[in-house]
């Protein structure tokens, strides 16, 4: 089983937001074959999307992983139902939301995930938290 280089971006804005971050990088680092190798500090950032709502705190992690992208996005989902996300909370507040930015330099395309994740070059809040931890996908690509 060889290991992935994988960059996550959490963001948090409901709640106590330092805490939730905090609880979902504990669980990060408990997911099996998993473990986080660098961290951004925290980013206060303004909601993206159509709805009114708090500002996000956002941080970077990356993490090595002996999981498929796939598992790992399994794996990250049931961290958000235990951190208490609510279901059909996309663009809306939520305690947590944790998105697989980047996966080595594999591309998916599949329903339920995209890597790079969909739109990332145009949100602040992944770019300034990923450059912080060095991510060179970032440099590349912008």
């Amino acid at each position: 089983m060889s290991s992935h280089i994988a960059y996550l971006v959490l963001g948090t804005n409901l709640g106590n937001r330092n805490k939730n971050l905090c609880n979902a990088e504990s669980e990060i680092d408990a997911l099996p074959h998993t473990i986080i190798l660098k961290k951004s500090k925290i980013h206060k950032s303004p909601a993206y999307g159509p709805f009114k709502q708090p500002f996000f705190f956002n941080m970077a992690i990356k993490i090595q992983t002996k999981l498929s992208p796939i598992a790992l996005l399994e794996n990250l989902q049931q961290v958000e139902k235990k951190l208490k996300r609510e279901k059909n909370s996309h663009m809306k507040p939520r305690t947590i939301d944790i998105d697989i930015v980047f996966y080595d330099d594999l591309e998916v395309n599949k329903p339920n995930l995209k890597i790079p994740h969909y739109d990332w070059q145009n949100r602040s809040f992944f770019i300034e938290p990923l450059l912080e931890i060095n991510c060179t996908q970032v440099k590349n690509k912008t």
